[in-house]
């Protein structure tokens, strides 16, 4: 198996995605939101650049049916239901609705995800469930790390290196890796007993702490607490079914 892994979002061509498993990783805070918001009994969540096309897909889909939710440098879109924090998406706000979603940087990646075979939303919440369908796939692997603004984020590549590490150690298999899959793998071994604290320190889970949103990164670093699989097809993330 194959695996390249981006430590940012830069333009990955629709060749380089063709029959491979796709999974899509921002740990702090789209990722672990959109598996809290499937764990609530969402139908399924929409991911989205920008607000306004939020705002034109609810109004086709339906106030009644639908929640809004996004952030802008960490903080709640003015008029939107919900924010980015994982801790809003409970039973009673977003159970049988369509989370149509935007976030700065971790909703963004999805509209370019042509021509993977299959695309998944990682994060630390869901780890083992993600390695185990990327090994059951048997795919070659795309991981893509959303980033920060644009930037390196050690919580994504920290998340992208124990994926590997799972799939190389608990699954056995022969992985041909490139360099940022590498480094990433590296960094996770290197951080293994103490992923909570590195991440709590690194740029953006100070930057949320300041925001008062400690909780968030308290729970983004809980391995499988959110033991779900979301999906995208028809560009709604949705629970995987096969």
């Amino acid at each position: 198996m194959r695996a390249d892994l981006f430590l940012v979002p830069g333009p990955v061509g629709e060749q380089r995605l063709a029959g491979k498993t796709l999974v899509h990783i921002d740990v702090l805070r789209a990722s672990t939101t959109i598996c809290q918001a499937l764990k609530s009994g969402a139908r399924a969540v929409i991911p989205v650049a920008e607000p306004g096309e939020a705002a034109e897909l609810r109004s086709k889909i339906g106030n009644d049916n639908s929640v809004l939710g996004g952030e802008r440098d960490g903080v709640k879109i003015e008029n939107f239901d919900l924010g980015n924090s994982p801790l809003e998406y409970t039973e009673d706000k977003v159970k049988g609705k369509t989370v149509i979603l935007t976030t700065s940087n971790g909703t963004r990646g999805y509209n370019r995800s042509g021509g993977a075979k299959l695309i998944l939303t990682g994060a630390l919440v869901n780890i083992s469930a993600v390695a185990k369908k990327v090994f059951q796939a048997g795919n070659d692997l795309v991981i893509l790390c959303a980033g920060q603004d644009g930037d390196f984020s050690i919580e994504d590549t920290l998340c992208g290196g124990m994926i590997l590490h799972k799939i190389l150690t608990d699954d056995k298999v022969d992985m041909e890796l490139n360099d940022s899959a590498s480094l990433a793998l590296l960094l996770y071994r290197t951080n293994s007993r103490a992923l909570k604290q590195t991440i709590a320190r690194g740029e953006h889970g100070r930057f949320l702490k300041k925001l008062g949103f400690e909780e968030d990164v308290e729970l983004a670093t809980e391995i499988d607490a959110l033991p779900v699989l979301p999906a995208l097809k028809d560009s709604r993330l949705a629970l995987d079914s096969d």
